[in-house]
């Protein structure tokens, strides 16, 4: 499949880096849409990526990362025939492939574009060695939570602590499948690689078996994207007025006040260079 031609690399028609950087999560999210459909994967847009959809019909126009959900069973479904079938410039990230990746606080896994980075500090640059390309996040859901956050953040915490190494992922994977299929109690969908303060922070995190029952497509930018069913519940949990506008100070990227480079790679061994980069054979 030559992705090149099927959904062609358009970052160059942003008008500012943060547009450019966009396009480059779309094109992300295209090939993601493509593979999970050829392979009946199911996935949804989540976090501020679904409050996009639903209220700019596309990206939050300050946004510099883009959100995508799964449930354990799409997400091992994926691992074994999306990721292998992903083009050249993109990364696959989790603790199997990157060995700096953080075992503890990120999303499960981030397909990464390999011509870009996310703009850190210099003393940042030098202590963070993971991919740091533009990122589509992965955050995989376990129906094995209580509805209650601060639940959801000491089921975490015990995760971390026992769990800690890049080897122990697939026994985390086995407590919450097994959680999951015999506990007495209705339980919900949540992420256990969330960042367990803002699990605290923000609110109601968790989907429910109802909203997540189905997915429907809705358009986002010049395609149509997944969203869970249950969206106007799940977003009324985590932003409360969803479609009123934050004030104009908090109207900010997540990961830096300086807009990501598209045209310049990280500091990693999975990197390619624009310059370097060949003209598409029609």
């Amino acid at each position: 499949m030559n992705f090149d031609i099927l959904f062609p690399d358009e970052r160059e028609k942003g008008e500012t880096p943060l547009r450019q950087s966009q396009f480059v999560m779309l094109r992300m999210l295209k090939i993601f849409d493509y593979l999970c459909n050829k392979h009946h994967i199911q996935y949804f847009l989540t976090g501020g990526t679904l409050l996009g959809a639903i209220r700019h019909n596309g990206f939050i126009p300050w946004d510099d990362d883009l959100d995508v959900g799964m449930t354990r069973d799409n997400y091992e479904k994926f691992l074994q025939l999306g990721v292998r079938e992903l083009p050249n410039d993109i990364f696959f990230q989790n603790v199997q492939t990157d060995s700096f990746y953080p075992k503890y606080r990120e999303a499960e896994a981030k397909l990464r574009d390999k011509y870009s980075k996310y703009t850190r500090r210099e003393d940042l640059e030098k202590r963070y060695k993971w991919h740091n390309g533009i990122q589509v996040d992965i955050f995989v859901y376990d129906r094995a939570f209580l509805p209650h956050n601060y639940f959801i953040y000491l089921v975490n915490k015990t995760f971390f602590r026992h769990f800690r190494e890049p080897r122990s992922a697939n026994k985390r994977a086995t407590v919450l499948k097994w959680v999951s299929k015999y506990s007495p109690f209705p339980l919900v969908y949540a992420s256990s690689y969330m960042y367990m303060r803002e699990m605290v922070k923000t609110g109601q995190c968790y989907k429910t078996q109802k909203e997540l029952r189905q997915v429907i497509k809705v358009k986002f930018e010049d395609m149509e994207a997944s969203i869970p069913v249950g969206w106007k519940p799940y977003l009324k949990r985590m932003y409360g007025d969803y479609m009123q506008l934050p004030p104009v100070d908090k109207q900010k990227g997540h990961h830096s006040l300086i807009p990501p480079d598209p045209f310049t790679p990280c500091d990693h061994s999975e990197v390619l260079h624009w310059r370097d980069r060949k003209p598409i054979s029609l």
